[in-house]
């Protein structure tokens, strides 16, 4: 803005507040392109709510959309100190007898003792046998006992090796290899042969490499390790101690809670996301009249409130589990009814929900609407925000060409005054000249 003055001394005028206000009447235009301009930028910022309200919607279907993730079973032990389990995706309800005859054990192989862990072991190649696989290891000149544990650490599957100082003094360092794994299948042997130069480790053997054996329902048993999930379906067995005195009852019954959990959860992030939409839709609302917030509403009223086709379970609608429309485009959650559900049909409602075989629950359905609409190129959120971004530069630059002309105008203004001023005062100057000659 001028720091130019008109004082008016000439003409009597307020010519500053005069110019003010022609300005301000130029400037009109501008105001109602800001007013503009801040409709798009809290339609961005509304846009954005949304989009991140709808996103914790997913975040709430993909924890129903899967087999593991509808896991609803837990297994409990009458003897956790001998055995626990774990139930998996495909648990069934069940009672199981099994007595841990024996535990798996790893093999372990010590060699004979080293002055310290800076003795050499020679050079040459050192081969590892483990389960059906062979590995060759090179050994360099030089290659300490030390070293040559941390060779093996860094360079052999399967095998773990330390060093085990006795404390006795001599000859008190040994190098000691154990099975990664336990089970007949992680056995291992170890050929030093092909070593000169130094001294060669020469490995004993102190533990057997053996499986577990156990009887369930009286069947007996072998197992491949100490935590085998393959010897009952959908449980994972954790062997803690071996006792064929005792025998330890697993009992797999539905555990609901998380399920449950997980479904209110869902209804908390569809209501929640609902009562923005219901806010926003309202005539005092940002997105008022907004295309995507309209289909935002309808994609997710039609997953929720239409029937699943193509299920495998006998459900297809969500009010069968306890799941209603209230006022507001609000749901209504009812726990006894989806607790029912559950207990009278656990597969009809899991399948409700989750994605299998060709089967498209629920959560699948509304994981993928949200990823079509939230697509980062071709998403409604990305054409929206993208047409907003359009619109706020287009209008930026518009703003500016009008502060550039106000400008150009306020500038003719002051400059037409200030001649007006000086051409009223030469005039004055005059007169008072020539009245002074009839004096």
């Amino acid at each position: 803005m001028s720091l130019v003055s008109f004082t008016g001394l000439a003409t009597g005028l307020d010519t500053a507040s005069i110019v003010a206000q022609l300005v301000e009447l130029r400037r009109r235009p501008v105001y109602r392109l800001e007013n503009r301009l801040l409709n798009f930028q809290n339609q961005l910022a509304a846009l954005s709510t949304l989009k991140s309200k709808l996103l914790a919607l997913q975040d709430a279907g993909s924890r129903l959309d899967t087999l593991r993730e509808f896991n609803a079973f837990g297994a409990s032990s009458s003897h956790d100190g001998i055995l626990t389990a774990t139930a998996g995706a495909t648990a069934a309800p069940g009672t199981y007898d099994i007595v841990v005859q024996s535990l798996a054990t790893a093999r372990k192989d010590i060699s004979q003792g080293y002055s310290s862990g800076d003795a050499l072991i020679g050079q040459g190649t050192v081969w590892f046998n483990v389960g059906s696989g062979t590995t060759p290891l090179t050994v360099d000149a030089g290659t300490t006992l030390a070293e040559f544990k941390d060779l093996i650490n860094n360079s052999i599957d399967g095998v773990s090796a330390s060093l085990i100082n006795d404390g006795s003094g001599g000859d008190s360092y040994y190098l000691v290899l154990t099975a990664e794994n336990e089970g007949v299948a992680g056995d291992f042997t170890v050929n030093t042969s092909g070593l000169s130069g130094g001294l060669a480790p020469i490995l004993t053997n102190t533990q057997a490499a053996t499986d577990a054996h156990l009887t369930v329902d009286g069947l007996a048993v072998t197992a491949g390790s100490n935590h085998p999930d393959n010897v009952i379906s959908g449980l994972t067995l954790n062997l803690l101690q071996a006792d064929p005195d005792t025998t330890v009852r697993i009992q797999v019954e539905m555990d609901a809670t998380e399920v449950e959990e997980s479904v209110k959860a869902l209804v908390d992030a569809y209501n929640d996301l609902f009562s923005f939409i219901q806010e926003q839709a309202g005539p005092e609302g940002d997105l008022h009249g907004h295309p995507t917030l309209r289909s935002v509403a309808n994609r997710m009223e039609n997953i929720f409130n239409s029937p699943l086709e193509g299920g495998l379970g006998s459900l297809t609608m969500l009010f069968e589990v306890g799941i209603s429309t209230g006022e507001d485009r609000q749901l209504v959650w009812n726990a006894d009814k989806f607790r029912a559900a559950l207990q009278a049909d656990f597969s009809g409602v899991r399948d409700l929900f989750i994605e299998r075989e060709g089967n498209l629950g629920k959560g699948y359905l509304i994981n993928a609407a949200i990823n079509d609409m939230t697509d980062s190129v071709s998403g409604l959120f990305k054409i929206s925000s993208d047409s907003l971004d359009s619109k706020i530069r287009t209008t930026d630059q518009t703003i500016e060409r009008y502060e550039r002309s106000i400008e150009s105008y306020r500038m003719n203004l002051e400059t037409r005054f200030r001649a007006m001023e000086r051409m009223v005062a030469q005039l004055q100057a005059q007169g008072s000249y020539l009245s002074s000659l009839y004096l």
